[in-house]
């Protein structure tokens, strides 16, 4: 039972619920905007998520950011929209 109570109360702790409601937050307004434009215009805006993943990881967990995540994170973006152009 030890690991049924570790497992509530991770998902009883106020970060595992904001971070869960951020998600469902986004998650509906990612929904609302699809339902009024193109996915074909929208979709290039999913670049700039990894852009703010990478500053994000940055700034707030201390992440060190090497030479090839910037450059991985331009080329995705990059592809992304390309297509949208396309």
């Amino acid at each position: 039972m030890p690991q049924f109570a570790s497992l509530l109360q991770m998902l009883l702790s106020p970060s595992f619920i904001l971070g869960l409601t951020l998600y469902d937050a986004v998650a509906m307004l990612w929904l609302f905007v699809l339902s009024r434009t193109d996915v074909t215009r929208t979709y290039p805006f999913v670049g700039v998520g990894f852009i703010v993943t990478l500053e994000f990881g940055s700034i707030l967990l201390k992440e060190t950011i090497t030479t090839e995540r910037p450059l991985g994170t331009l080329i995705i973006c990059s592809g992304v929209w390309l297509v949208g152009r396309s």
